[in-house]
């Protein structure tokens, strides 16, 4: 039965599907979205608590301790001839294979004296076939084929030229150096050879009629990124090479066929994006048959932005995201980097530079393709939100930096880990498990044991009016309902605001302990989830709210925050008000003195008064 209390109203949210939207102000937004998102997940409909990281062991040789120290400058997965998986990390001009050695990893040295800059911010990885090539854009290329000692590319044989993009499809590797693209000998399908060399030499361009290169458009700044555009039902899986600047996207089509090529008088190419292009090398996803990537004015879809390109303001799809990404500081644009993993586009924001350990972010923004979806439909995806990666060490509390992701296979399993730099500036390797996988994001203490960190989720909802706009209320209380609660204690606080308050009001903070089970089949007693319906939130304060004449629970519009600490989902929250009477004829009184709100730097929490 509903509770039957005259003047009484109520404003609620529940399930969550529209994910968090700060493009548009909280008054707006719908309610099944939330203003702000940080560490949770709407996978599903409800917002909870997302999955963990875990730390990876590291060996203790000198490789190990090398990696961790230099300054680091890119990381990427290499599949082995064997179908097996290793990580490769570049620090300091070296490189670094991170193998899985059960649960932990051996890192190893196999530069091999082949010469890469140490100074440069990121280089950028290529596997063609069994080959890993590195470029820093000034040394030879570094080759590398899985399992001899590597070798630096032969300029007397026309191997790989010096490049800072590169990409390989339809048999063959493309180099791009500034505003020019160059094209490798396509592999021989039959025998796996190309020509008479291999897929490392670039000398079948020299037939080409005006030279060995192609360039783009005039108007465009240097390639940043190129990618093979998915094609479906083809011999390779690939379609066009897509081209990417800073301000513009172009397409380029060349025969598969090497007697066609030899004919070739120059490639077929079209520009398909004008004004916006990638950022950087390690920004570019491929999202089923789209890709995905970072431009200067936030986070676009290639097939979305062509489709738009006749619209008035061709823009991103990353308003909802505009609360983090408007931070983003242009300068380190380069250094971006993203993943798709568990139908989730992941990429680096909040960047923060250090002289001589170079550009990390504070955090990933998430963007979910698999929010609900089943037979009878899917729907849209939507934002997550920010995911930022906290760990408490020696009783203070960090904020760890993502330097680069990388997703891989590893025994059949794809496997996500992120390169983070610690508190000290030293590098670690973090994984970011699946949704159901881990509650905790998991450290390692100075003997290397595993160490749970319960994870700090929080979500602001949308500015409630009940349904009146325009009729003043007095909040009452508001009522939680959370499941799923596992992993011991769960820590709750809960601010509010009225109107457009700009700071939060400290309301209510409680704990609720919920016992789990580490492992199945632990003990005789396996502890389940549980949940807690209709936690009370009490009446909030009465204090006089600085710069206008009126209670902070008193307004047209209240708005809430709830933080928690550990693992839960939220399926509803209640806010309960009453409608007062205002004088209807009464005159404004305007008070023209002036006045100071203030907010607490760390939790937005109101430290105003009256001025």
């Amino acid at each position: 039965m509903a509770i039957v209390d005259r003047g009484r109203v109520t404003d609620a949210i529940t399930s969550l599907e529209g994910g968090m939207d700060s493009g548009r102000s909280p008054s707006l937004i719908e309610k099944n979205q939330v203003f702000y998102a940080q560490n949770v997940t709407f996978r599903g409909g409800f917002a909870r608590t997302r999955a963990g990281f875990r730390r990876a062991k590291l060996n203790s040789s000198a490789a190990a301790t090398a990696l961790k120290d230099d300054k680091f400058q890119g990381s990427h997965y290499y599949q082995h001839s064997d179908g097996s998986g290793s990580m490769i990390a570049v620090a300091g001009g070296n490189v670094y294979k991170i193998s899985a050695n059960g649960s932990n990893w051996d890192v190893t040295d196999i530069t091999n004296s082949v010469t890469l800059s140490s100074t440069v911010s990121r280089v950028h990885f290529l596997q063609a076939e069994n080959y890993l090539i590195i470029q820093d854009g000034s040394n030879r290329a570094w080759i590398w084929d899985g399992s001899g000692g590597a070798t630096a590319s032969d300029a007397s044989t026309k191997q790989v030229p010096v490049g800072t993009a590169m990409a390989y499809g339809n048999g063959r590797i493309w180099v791009a150096n500034g505003r020019t693209l160059t094209a490798g000998d396509i592999l021989n399908l039959v025998t796996g050879e190309a020509g008479t060399a291999s897929i490392l030499t670039f000398t079948e361009n020299d037939y080409l009629a005006g030279g060995g290169s192609f360039t783009v458009p005039v108007g465009t700044s240097d390639i940043t990124s190129l990618e093979f555009i998915s094609a479906p039902n083809t011999a390779l899986g690939h379609g066009e090479l897509i081209v990417f600047t800073a301000d513009a996207v172009t397409s380029v089509r060349v025969p598969v066929d090497r007697n066609d090529w030899f004919a070739l008088q120059d490639p077929i190419q079209k520009v398909i994006l004008i004004n916006n292009g990638a950022v950087g090398d390690h920004t570019v996803e491929h999202v089923s048959g789209d890709l995905y990537f970072r431009s200067r004015d936030g986070i676009r879809s290639l097939i979305m932005a062509v489709r738009d390109q006749s619209q008035y303001g061709n823009t991103p799809i990353s308003r909802e995201m505009a609360r983090i990404l408007k931070y983003d500081n242009p300068t380190y644009f380069a250094e971006t980097s993203s993943v798709l993993f568990n139908n989730r586009y992941l990429c680096t924001a909040l960047p923060v530079n250090d002289e001589s350990r170079g550009v990390a972010y504070k955090g990933l923004v998430a963007l979910d393709y698999d929010l609900v979806g089943g037979l009878k439909g899917k729907l849209p995806m939507a934002y997550d939100g920010f995911w930022s990666l906290d760990v408490t060490r020696n009783s203070s509390d960090y904020t760890l930096q993502f330097l680069q992701l990388a997703v891989g296979n590893f025994s059949g399993t794809e496997r996500c880990f992120a390169m983070v730099r610690n508190e000290s500036m030293d590098t670690e390797m973090w994984e970011l498990r699946l949704d159901t996988d881990e509650i905790f994001d998991v450290d390692l203490d100075s003997s290397g044991n595993a160490l749970n960190q319960k994870i700090t989720a929080q979500i602001e909802t949308p500015s409630f009016n009940f349904g009146t706009p325009g009729s003043a209320k007095e909040l009452e209380s508001a009522d939680i309902w959370m499941d799923e609660l596992t992993g011991g204690t769960i820590s709750f606080d809960v601010d509010f605001h009225p109107d457009q308050y700009p700071c939060w009001i400290d309301w209510q903070n409680w704990d609720v302990i919920a016992e789990y089970t580490a492992s199945s089949c632990e003990s005789f007693v396996d502890a389940q989830v549980q949940y807690r319906p209709r936690m009370r939130i009490g009446r909030p304060i009465d204090d006089a709210e600085p710069a206008v004449d009126k209670r902070f629970n008193m307004g047209w519009e209240f708005a809430a925050r709830i933080k928690w600490k550990g693992q839960g989902r939220l399926k509803l929250l209640r806010l309960n008000a009453r409608t007062i009477q205002e004088e209807p004829y009464a005159d404004v009184l305007i008070d023209g003195a002036s006045k100071v709100i203030a907010c607490d730097c760390l939790s937005g929490v109101s430290s105003a008064t009256n001025k």
